[in-house]
């Protein structure tokens, strides 16, 4: 469940931080889908978590907290609670320092792609992420 909750948040971040909590899956599938083919690739989700990753990390210095990850999802009006901050982080953090590098985010942001690539073809579809997503992600 925890990987279906961060899977939404990887969505809601993924998309531009003027963006607002009722935005679509189809808004945020479209924001990745930047050569407009109807699917997204490994190549388009990484761009989009590493844009995501630089929204994230807020002081610049390479690495995401909780409180950055609580502060980036307040600006984009999908508020998370500190135990919410603190469980995305922790899911992400392979060395146990309690913040999310790069390397680590995007190794979460592939395992969460795979995840969503249901017939494993390398590409998701909006129905794939909206399968994957679930309906609280709408």
């Amino acid at each position: 469940m925890l990987q279906l909750r961060l899977l939404a948040a990887t969505l809601a971040l993924a998309a531009p931080l003027g963006a607002f909590a009722a935005e679509s899956i189809q808004d945020r599938f479209r924001s990745m889908d930047s050569n407009h083919d109807g699917r997204v690739s490994a190549e388009e989700h990484t761009a989009a978590a590493q844009k995501m990753f630089k929204q994230l990390d807020v002081d610049l210095d390479g690495r995401v907290t909780v409180e950055e990850m609580r502060l980036t999802r307040k600006a984009m009006e999908e508020p998370a609670s500190e135990e919410e901050a603190r469980q995305a982080i922790a899911a992400m953090d392979r060395n146990g320092d309690g913040k999310v590098d790069a390397e680590e985010h995007l190794a979460a942001a592939d395992a969460l792609f795979k995840r969503a690539d249901a017939n494993a073809d390398g590409f998701v579809t909006e129905d794939e992420l909206q399968q994957a997503a679930g309906p609280a992600a709408n």
